[in-house]
């Protein structure tokens, strides 16, 4: 028992100590939209975006949900599908699958999301709070953004 109260302690300690100089995380923007499929039920698309993170500290962004919407038309919950672990002292490109299910979207807006489609770059906006965290440490950190991305249909 006095082990593992030792343990606790040493952890709790480390995490305590490193999380002391923190320093904001760098969105630095999305770099493409991929779709991989689209259909009236819903839609499935990777978003690479450039992140840097300063910090001596790696962290994972958790699965969550976000309001979205493509060209302000409101098309429902985007729901980030894997955790993602954003590396120490870097700036690097992640991808995040997204799939929403059009849940907010009406009929007369479809033939709207067809030209979507076959446009080069949409505008993209996502609203929610987005989690983060290292092991037991994990906050929410609210998110609200719209951005012109270029646009790159799968295969």
């Amino acid at each position: 028992m006095k082990k593992i109260t030792v343990s606790l302690i040493i952890l709790f300690s480390l995490v305590l100590c490193s999380c002391g100089d923190f320093q904001d995380v760098t969105f630095e923007g999305i770099e493409n939209v991929k779709v991989n499929k689209m259909s009236q039920q819903g839609i499935d698309i990777d978003v690479t975006a450039k992140i840097k993170n300063p910090n001596k500290v790696a962290f994972t962004i958790y699965k969550s949900d976000l309001d979205a919407t493509f060209s302000n038309m409101n098309v429902g919950k985007a729901k980030l599908t894997n955790n993602v672990k954003i590396k120490a002292n870097s700036t690097q490109a992640y991808t995040f699958n997204i799939k929403s299910d059009f849940s907010k979207l009406s009929m007369a807006e479809l033939p709207n999301l067809l030209s979507i489609a076959t446009s080069r770059s949409v505008k993209v906006g996502l609203k929610g709070d987005l989690k983060v965290g290292k092991l037991l440490v994990k906050k929410s950190y609210p998110v609200d953004m719209v951005k012109s991305v270029p646009l790159n249909l799968g295969n």
